[in-house]
């Protein structure tokens, strides 16, 4: 009798235990789920009316770029050689054409052909489109001028210069600006849906210096801000110093371009990249500039763009990517076009610094002779992030500090990692089924890995570096493929602290062995519903009853109303 209370409350504890225990584990699974807060829905009606503001956005945007792809076109077809400047309305849309002189146009000669008008306080509003025909040079020269380019409800005004050359220019101290102008609201135009003046350049040649440009462009790299495009006519070129790009939708767009030299210049704001680099835009070279709180990437090269140099740039404060480099081939097989096969490159980034932005300081897609040597990198989800490279790639001499996952990571391809220093963060540097040669580097702070080596990581090698921090591994080398062996040897763990019973490590252990919550059910259900059936089974000896009332009441008398009298007795 005395054994049953204490089974049933072992039974009950383990039982509780057990519950307790999937519990934790699954609070502890769900927990890095928890922390992002879970949006109030919105209400069908608002959502179908926030769908259908942006569709009828993009689909104005889209219409507005054809209709100028179709007004240029036309433009250039219809040209008048020999013919002084004309005027040439197309669709009722007016265009000043400057035609080669022989002598450049300035500011001047769009006053007097009525598509530029002075206002007071010396700015210079420009009511029309300017189209310079081939072979015709626009310079407008004007230190501490502001030109404003019409941008409004009613139409756009906008600068091209169609295989010819674009001079804007002002002084050291006295910037010339040039901007977006809604001349009801006093204000440069912030309302893209309707359109938004614009610079570009179609195989021709641009010059900025102390240029401040703001407030430019819509929908399309080539209606985007200012433009360098070339084409069947050839590539465009361009050198710009000491100038800024400011809320612009790019800052500074640059397709099928050659030679684009820009220095001490500044691309902040702008709603897509500061800098973008597209189809073939070969042998940019960026000094000494800043690119900083760019809705996408500070400097984004892709589309067969290669041969970037980037010079003591600062990338900061950027939504993605410090720098994104893509070098992945046009196609991956034949193609209408026959786009070629072959991936690109040459990316070289030397000194400067990439801090705070969203995603990475820089990442580096199927590219090849990548070299990322003596640059900051800080503050980033990220530090350096290859994928896919091929050899040559080298990280060398960088210094990576903050709170990241990865300071140095290398998934696919082969690079070369050293002398590094890497402070703080999860992962110090990452070597992911890719073929590294991880070679004199300084760790300091990590709190998961040093340096961590994982999957088909063949021919790699993890050679004299130093690795302080505290967590599961200095080295992990546990990860590696069936058969895989890596070099390694003069690795100084000596400041490493093996600590798996810290929270970092506990608060991911689940999530890092999703199966684990699978086998607690599995194994301790039929443990749980196995102990209840023994609590409930009777053992040898035991009353019938567990209920003391039921054990003490008399059996109830039968009385047999259909007993015989005997015979002969009277009823």
């Amino acid at each position: 009798m005395s054994a049953r209370p204490g089974r049933r409350v072992t039974a009950g504890r383990l039982f509780a235990g057990f519950l307790l225990t999937a519990a934790v584990l699954g609070a502890v699974a769900l927990r890095p789920f928890e922390e992002e807060p879970v949006p109030m829905p919105l209400a069908p009606a608002l959502v179908a009316a926030q769908s259908r503001s942006v569709d009828d956005s993009a689909r104005q945007q889209r219409q507005l770029l054809l209709d100028e792809d179709d007004r240029l076109l036309r433009l250039v077809a219809g040209l008048r050689p020999g013919s002084a400047p004309y005027v040439v309305t197309v669709d009722g849309i007016d265009t000043l054409v400057l035609t080669p002189r022989g002598l450049d146009y300035g500011l001047g000669d769009l006053i007097s052909n009525g598509v530029a008008e002075e206002l007071p306080g010396g700015a210079v509003l420009l009511t029309e489109h300017v189209l310079v025909a081939p072979g015709a040079r626009l310079s407008v020269t004007a230190p501490g001028t502001t030109l404003r380019l019409r941008s409004d409800a009613t139409g756009i005004a906008s600068l091209v210069a169609w295989k010819a050359d674009l001079e804007l220019a002002g002084d050291d101290g006295e910037a010339l600006t040039v901007t977006s102008w809604d001349a009801q609201l006093r204000q440069p135009d912030d309302e893209v849906a309707d359109g938004r003046a614009y610079i570009r350049t179609v195989s021709g040649d641009v010059e900025f210096s102390h240029v401040h440009a703001a407030g430019l462009g819509f929908w399309a790299g080539r209606t985007g801000g200012v433009a360098l495009t070339g084409g069947s006519s050839g590539p465009s070129s361009g050198t710009i110093i000491d100038s800024s790009f400011e809320d612009g939708h790019y800052g500074l767009f640059a397709s099928e371009a050659e030679d684009l030299e820009v220095s001490g210049s500044r691309f902040t704001a702008n709603a897509v990249d500061g800098l973008a680099l597209h189809r073939h835009t070969v042998g940019t070279s960026v000094i000494d500039s800043l690119v900083n709180e760019n809705g996408r990437h500070g400097i984004a090269a892709d589309q067969a763009s290669e041969e970037v140099a980037l010079t003591d740039v600062t990338a900061s404060g950027n939504t993605e990517y410090g720098v994104y480099f893509s070098g992945s081939p046009l196609s991956d097989g034949p193609s209408a076009g026959g786009a070629s096969l072959r991936a690109y490159g040459d990316l070289a980034i030397t000194g400067g610094q990439l801090r705070d932005n969203g995603k990475g300081g820089v990442r580096v897609v199927d590219a090849n002779h990548v070299a990322i040597v003596g640059t900051e990198v800080a503050n980033n989800r990220d530090g350096i992030v290859l994928v896919n490279t091929a050899a040559p790639a080298t990280v060398a001499g960088t210094t990576v500090t903050g709170d990241h996952r990865f300071g140095i990571s290398a998934t696919g391809g082969a690079a070369t990692i050293s002398d590094n220093r890497v402070t703080g963060g999860e992962t110090a540097i990452r070597v992911r089924t890719a073929s590294a040669a991880v070679t004199g580097n300084t760790v300091e702070g990590a709190t998961n890995h040093g340096i961590s080596v994982v999957g088909a990581a063949v021919a790699s090698s993890v050679v004299d570096n130093t690795v302080a921090g505290r967590g599961p591994s200095g080295l992990d080398l546990h990860r590696l493929a069936p058969g895989v062996v890596i070099e390694q040897s003069g690795n100084d763990l000596d400041g490493w602290v093996r600590d798996r019973d810290n929270w970092v490590y506990w608060s991911t252990f689940v999530p890092n062995h999703p199966m684990l919550v699978l086998w607690v059910v599995i194994l301790g259900a039929p443990l749980a519903l196995g102990l209840r059936a023994r609590r409930n089974r009777l053992t040898v000896g035991s009353a019938p009853y567990g209920d003391q009332i039921r054990r003490d009441r008399p059996a109830p008398r039968r009385v047999d109303l259909g007993r015989p009298m005997p015979s002969g007795g009277h009823a």
